[in-house]
């Protein structure tokens, strides 16, 4: 440290027309970074980007920065050097450290960029079939984390810091006690890491949200609404909640009833239960193993039948469509067999309220179960 104030003070003391040109040593390498390095780099990127593989595409993009920086350490190195530093009271060559500490940033700024998104990490986490979208962001961040505390550590150390790196062991216990929340969040973002309840892209559904994941950070898990809305739920609260992965089922429910008129003969009822069985059987999109069709009721109306059945389409909106075709082929099978849907006859003393009183016609019933 009293070093450090030795080698500020020199510099300071320095004629001013040294100071002047170290600074204008500096601004050169400034000007040669940004109007040939980051050319040069564009036109790499430009000719990596022709080839099939990825690699040295993110290679190249995490190295961009670091080798700006490098650049500009150059143009500072450069300047110490010529305003003669090292003569300073006998005192060994501080450009030393100061290289030791360049080499530390940049090497530690291109190992961080390596745990970015779309980085060499990513995508060989990507290419593993074993390991899910979910567990990349906690892996992310805690590989710069990681990389952070070590540069820190490194360059702390270099010039004689030694009680910051004491203190971060202090400090540490005291952020802990002090963010209590924050790492119960964190445990609580490990445990959807390891129990895996869901992944990035499910649609989730607990007490107070539902929605589809969009992110998983180390504090909370971003959910996208079906209002479009973003909603933040703490990862400790949702470790704790009860969760319904919708997209997990592999299957859809549908379910329905109709009631057809009184003056239906027997026979056609028979017949129709049959016709729509066998419809169902042929439709590509119904899951066979389970396949209910049923005279189930006798009501004030007419004869009530009863439909239930699973579908492989997971797709909402395919899923509608799956809904709407089976539901026009009933209705022709129906109106080929002449049957017509009852509804409520009223007499002229019926006090039922009228709203109760709607023409049944075909009704599905959207509302998923828990299973």
């Amino acid at each position: 440290m009293a070093d450090l104030e030795i080698y500020l003070n020199f510099i300071l003391n320095n004629p001013i027309e040294r100071i002047v040109v170290a600074l204008f040593i500096i601004y050169f390498f400034i000007l040669v970074n940004k109007y040939i390095i980051c050319r040069v780099l564009n036109l790499i990127l430009k000719l990596v980007d022709r080839t099939d593989n990825n690699f040295d595409n993110n290679l190249i993009k995490a190295g961009i920065m670091p080798i700006k920086l490098l650049i500009i350490f150059i143009g500072i190195y450069l300047a110490l050097e010529y305003i003669n530093i090292g003569n300073v009271r006998n005192i060994p060559m501080p450009n030393n450290k100061f290289i030791k500490s360049a080499i530390v940033i940049v090497v530690g700024l291109f190992l961080y960029n390596l745990t970015l998104e779309d980085s060499i990490l990513y995508c060989r986490i990507k290419k593993k079939e074993n390991i899910d979208k979910i567990v990349f962001p906690f892996i992310s961040i805690g590989a710069r984390l990681i990389v952070i505390v070590i540069c820190i550590s490194i360059i702390a150390k270099e010039f004689g810091f030694t009680g910051f790196i004491t203190g971060l062991g202090v400090s540490g216990i005291a952020l802990a006690l002090a963010a209590q929340d924050t790492f119960s969040n964190l445990f609580g973002g490990i445990i959807i890491v390891l129990d895996k309840p869901f992944a990035i892209g499910d649609w989730i559904q607990t007490e107070t949200v539902e929605g589809t994941v969009e992110q998983i950070t180390f504090r909370s898990t971003r959910v996208r609404a079906f209002s479009k809305a973003i909603v933040t739920v703490p990862n400790s609260k949702l470790a704790n909640s009860n969760i319904i992965n919708w997209t997990q089922r592999g299957m859809r429910r549908i379910h329905f009833k109709f009631v057809i008129s009184f003056e239906t003969d027997i026979e056609k009822i028979e017949s129709i239960i049959k016709e729509i069985e066998l419809m169902l059987n042929n439709n590509k999109k119904v899951e066979k193993e389970l396949i209910i069709v049923s005279l189930s009721e006798i009501t004030v109306y007419g004869y009530g039948i009863f439909i239930y059945f699973y579908t492989n389409i997971i797709d909402y909106k395919e899923y509608e469509k799956v809904k709407e075709n089976i539901n026009l082929n009933i209705i022709k099978i129906l109106q080929s067999s002449s049957i017509k849907f009852a509804y409520p006859i009223l007499g002229m003393d019926d006090k039922i309220n009228k709203e109760k009183l709607q023409i049944e016609t075909i009704k599905n019933i959207n509302q998923e179960e828990i299973t």
